[in-house]
């Protein structure tokens, strides 16, 4: 039993050191992008600038770090009060996530742009949940080839109730109410579940074409005729008033300068604290060991108590929902 103890133990401090090697690992390389920074500007806060944010990867309450939906959002409204910053410079480089963490962003960036401006650079995707957040910059930027629009929402489960009958698995819940367990993948969707389902939806829809339409300045029934899923290119989103200029990461730095009116002002990012640090190096260990931040600290955690023979106790009964979050993201593509 002391030798169980022990081992875990120690692979509980192997994972946590593998985690902490593959952040390295993981910030490594994005030292070619970090060089480009200005870094005599970063340590000189006490003149006028500009401030560079980066919104990266899904979006997600689960996600942790500055460059994640939550960490900018916290940023962004320090930055209200930041005198010395004088515009806000943010890149999109994300397919999009849940539905209410790209609200939280969107109306800070909102709140942002009513004292400084703020200008939104697209790279490789900024679609669905990321378009959410960029159209509400005072201009938006992407290149030719960025993969954005997917204005819509979806929401997907599996059923899996013949595999389960085939292999002789008889699942048993016990439940509150009709549509606690709604989208079991241990039995079909009902009727009622599906209109249910699909109302949700529509609502969450109502609320997406909404706020695009009111921060980019656009009838609404325009919005919802682009508002079919599809995904656009910079250069048709653009032609459909999504984007307001087709041009790189200069380009809308140069258009934030002008907006700020001040040519001569600096693009700083700024250093992130030492709880963004590590909740940077937890997401970058979650990512490249293939889960999730808050699966990390919990094997960890669960190994620890393991080790200390405290994890001993049967399945409770659970006070929270296991139905999916509705998603801002595109549809797979099709190879």
């Amino acid at each position: 039993m002391f030798k169980t103890m022990q081992l875990n133990r120690l692979i509980a401090l192997a994972l946590l050191f593998v985690c902490f090697i593959a952040a390295a690992l993981g910030i490594q390389r994005r030292q070619a992008q970090e060089a480009a920074i200005d870094l005599s500007a970063l340590q000189n806060t006490n003149r006028d600038r500009l401030e560079l944010l980066e919104l990266e990867g899904q979006i997600s309450g689960g996600s942790f770090g500055p460059n994640s939906a939550l960490g900018i959002r916290d940023r962004a409204l320090k930055l209200l009060d930041e005198e010395r910053v004088k515009g806000v410079l943010l890149t999109v480089n994300s397919p999009g996530g849940t539905v209410a963490v790209s609200q939280e962003l969107y109306h800070a960036l909102l709140k942002l742009r009513e004292k400084k401006p703020v200008v939104v650079s697209m790279l490789d995707t900024a679609a669905s949940g990321g378009y959410y957040i960029a159209s509400a910059a005072n201009k938006i930027y992407a290149n030719a080839g960025t993969l954005t629009g997917s204005i819509g929402v979806i929401l997907s489960s599996y059923n899996v109730q013949e595999l389960l009958n085939r292999v002789g698995v008889q699942p048993q819940t016990f439940k509150t109410g009709p549509y606690k367990d709604i989208l079991s993948p241990n039995r079909s969707v009902s009727e009622a579940e599906r209109t249910l389902l699909q109302n949700l939806l529509s609502d969450t829809y109502g609320q997406f074409v909404r706020d695009v339409a009111q921060a980019r300045n656009l009838p609404e029934d325009k919005v919802r005729a682009l508002a079919d899923g599809r995904i656009y290119t910079g250069t048709q989103a653009k032609a459909n008033g999504l984007v307001d200029e087709i041009g790189t990461l200069d380009d809308a730095t140069e258009a934030l300068r002008t907006l700020a009116k001040n040519k001569d002002l600096p693009l700083v990012k700024s250093r992130p604290g030492f709880q963004d640090l590590f909740g940077g190096l937890l997401s970058q260990s979650s990512s490249n060991l293939g889960l999730g931040p808050s699966k990390v600290l919990e094997q960890l955690f669960g190994l620890f108590l393991k080790g200390q023979g405290l994890v001993s106790q049967p399945e409770l009964p659970l006070w929270q929902s296991n139905f999916p979050q509705p998603l801002l993201l595109p549809a797979p593509l099709s190879e």
